[in-house]
């Protein structure tokens, strides 16, 4: 009876795959394009976001007219519109193969659409884009504290026991608007620190001594507005040794034990 059964269900399928395939219901493969982008992702209120397309770069970076036929890079060119929701920038429509609106951002969620109004796009001497399909890019209001763990380059110099370290660099990458908001001695240092903080607009330093665990809160009574906007943190680690060698006496000089600052961040 099983047999039956299971004769009965293979059948049956073979039959439905038959119906889908004579019905075209078939998936489909081929690639999709959808060349626009909208930069950053995330932001702070205040920030300039870039919405862009470019379908020269599935063609080498360049559209190169047939002989005989000069204008037709012109004549192909897509008519792409890019719309916001909110409305940040009026709807924009633009003939051609790459193009760019900048606005300021706004708000916690932010939409562009992009439409193509076509299905392919022609791009000379030879690149046919079947398949090219509207759609639409998002970028969000950071939220809350952005937490990130700094290591900083130890060195252990010939003759001397006690390891400096390099300064490092706060990160901007998600936004430029971004203020420090903490900056911690993890515990898992061990030791007592000196941290500093500059690189600011306005050019001054802020120190601090941090026990293992501890942070310091840029916006704690007795530190200074312009701590928040530092962009770079030097450490200055207490009581930390090279080991046995530092000193020079033996080869190779050791290395010097790890240390790292964690920093949050918010939105100013």
């Amino acid at each position: 009876m099983r047999t039956l059964q299971g004769k009965l269900f293979r059948y049956c399928t073979i039959a439905a795959c038959a119906v889908v395939v004579a019905n075209g219901c078939m998936l489909d493969r081929r690639v999709i394009y959808s060349p626009g982008i909208l930069v950053p992702g995330q932001y702070c209120p205040g920030d300039m976001l870039t919405a862009s397309y470019d379908f020269l770069r599935y063609s080498g970076g360049t559209c190169t007219p047939r002989t005989g036929a000069p204008l037709e890079c012109n004549t192909n060119a897509p008519t792409v519109t890019m719309t916001s929701t909110p409305a940040l920038f009026p709807p924009t429509t633009l003939q051609s193969y790459q193009n760019s609106v900048s606005f300021t951002a706004s708000g916690d969620r932010i939409d562009v659409g992009f439409v193509y109004g076509t299905g392919s796009v022609f791009i000379p001497p030879s690149t046919l884009l079947l398949n090219v399909r509207d759609h639409t890019e998002t970028a969000t209001r950071i939220i809350g504290n952005i937490d990130s763990t700094l290591p900083h380059l130890g060195n252990c110099a010939r003759g001397f026991a006690v390891p400096t370290y390099a300064p490092v660099l706060v990160p901007t990458g998600a936004s430029p608007n971004l203020g420090l908001t903490r900056v911690c001695n993890p515990a898992s240092n061990t030791v007592s620190v000196r941290v500093t903080l500059g690189g600011g607009a306005t050019g001054e330093t802020f120190a601090a001594a941090l026990a293992p665990g501890e942070c310091l809160d840029t916006s704690a009574p007795g530190v200074p507005a312009f701590a928040a906007a530092a962009r770079i943190i030097e450490v200055a680690p207490v009581g930390l040794m090279c080991g046995p060698g530092g000193d020079g006496t033996v080869e190779p000089q050791p290395g010097a034990p790890p240390l790292s600052t964690q920093v949050s961040q918010a939105c100013r």
